[in-house]
């Protein structure tokens, strides 16, 4: 009987053993084709790719899982900085980029978009286009290319206020989503004004070198055929050469020392200054000029003006170029005032007439190369004056400006810097 029931004890143990060692056999099958169908599914996984080892199958498979799930964590991390960089880098573009879904919804804008079409970026995203862009001609590029799903040829238009000159082009950005119309928005209304500044300098200087050339060879001409002989008409017409000579001379060296100022090559000799007393002295010089006019000459200076740190040369001929064009334009019995004060940490000086004011679109534009307004095209001036100024002072860390008060007349002003507050 204990024989028996021996028996049947080892029988179950072994009958246990052998089973568990089926149940394992049948548990690492199971588990390596799973593992092999992951390795179809995903082949760039590379903790599925290793077999099963170990007594434990089922905990090597956990493991290489385990290992899969912390990559992918780490791959979302990564793609999440880098699609917060893109979209820093898409905002800070600047072009402006608008873009717009297939069912013609604001999907994006950056800041340059907002800028130009002036709208918010939360009250823009999921709006219609049309709503968004508010020009007849942008809607029309971008209609065209949702319609025809190729870019249409690209357009300028003038938007914002002030207005702005925009080169406008809309393209098919297919992805694996879905496609997108991209608008882009490129700010070339300072291209075009530099592009103007050049037409108009090119154009004005040839101008302004043509008519004493052209004075000089209708003199020469004529002393050639025959004027030379009688004196008085040879003497009067080479008069009239040096004069033309001397216009050309002052013209060739405005554009020389313009041009060294631009470029930052002209020296300046700083010494301490007093401003009011170098204004002083330039009137004193225009006196003569002033009384052929009737024209008074006025300085208002508070007496406590701290010593500027200056090229007292140039700032003169700052003085005397804004008082030049001041006597030009002030009829007679005008008046002329040079205003001095300070401004915290700037001394300022104002030069203000009794003329006929500066056209308010042309403030802007009074301190260019050559550029002459309506009140000046009948002057005998280079136009060279006011853009010698601007870059002097410049060059001394100051600025300048230009106003047209309502009661009449016009003040060119400019600022130094003081050393000290």
């Amino acid at each position: 009987m204990l024989t028996v029931l021996l028996a049947t004890i080892i029988g179950l143990l072994v009958g246990a053993v052998l089973a568990r060692l089926w149940q394992r056999r049948v548990l690492r099958a199971r588990l390596e084709a799973a593992l092999r169908a992951l390795r179809l599914r995903h082949p760039t996984a590379t903790p599925l790719q290793r077999p099963l080892l170990g007594e434990d199958p089922l905990a090597s498979l956990l493991t290489q899982l385990d290992e899969a799930l912390h990559g992918l964590e780490q791959m979302l991390e990564q793609a999440r900085a880098r699609q917060t960089q893109l979209a820093a880098l898409f905002d800070h573009l600047n072009d402006g980029v608008v873009l717009v879904d297939p069912e013609g919804s604001v999907v994006g804008l950056n800041r340059a978009a907002r800028s130009l079409l002036a709208g918010s970026r939360d009250g823009a995203i999921g709006r219609p286009y049309a709503e968004v862009l508010r020009d007849y001609e942008l809607n029309e590029l971008v209609s065209q290319a949702l319609r025809e799903q190729s870019p249409p040829p690209g357009r300028f238009v003038e938007l914002g206020r002030p207005r702005r000159t925009v080169q406008a082009q809309a393209s098919v950005l297919h992805g694996a989503d879905r496609p997108l119309v991209t608008l882009v928005l490129r700010d070339i209304t300072e291209l075009r004004r530099t592009e103007t500044i050049r037409r108009d300098f090119v154009a004005n200087v040839s101008h302004d070198l043509r008519t004493p050339l052209a004075a000089l060879q209708a003199l020469v001409d004529t002393l050639l055929d025959g004027a030379l002989a009688d004196r008085e008409v040879a003497e009067d017409f080479l008069r009239r050469i040096a004069t033309e000579v001397e216009h050309l001379t002052r013209l060739v060296n405005q554009l020389l020392e313009l041009t060294k100022a631009e470029s930052g090559q002209l020296q300046l000799a700083r010494v301490p200054t007093d401003l009011a007393e170098l204004a002083r002295a330039t009137l004193r010089r225009f006196e003569p000029r002033a009384t052929a006019k009737a024209i008074a000459l006025d300085l208002h200076a508070p007496p406590d003006l701290p010593l500027v740190s200056c090229d007292p040369d140039r700032i003169g001929q700052v003085f005397s170029n804004l008082l030049d064009n001041a006597l030009k334009f002030t009829p007679e019995g005008g008046r002329i005032t040079v205003e001095l004060s300070r401004q915290e940490n700037e001394l300022a000086v104002r030069v203000r007439d009794t003329g006929p004011g500066i056209p308010i679109e042309e403030l802007d534009r009074i301190f260019e190369r050559f550029f002459k307004g309506d009140r000046a095209r009948t002057s005998a001036g280079s136009g060279l004056g006011l853009a010698i100024v601007k870059h002097l002072v410049q060059l001394h860390g100051g600025r300048v400006w230009a106003e047209s008060p309502q009661g009449g007349g016009a003040v060119v002003g400019f600022t130094l810097p003081l050393n000290t507050p």
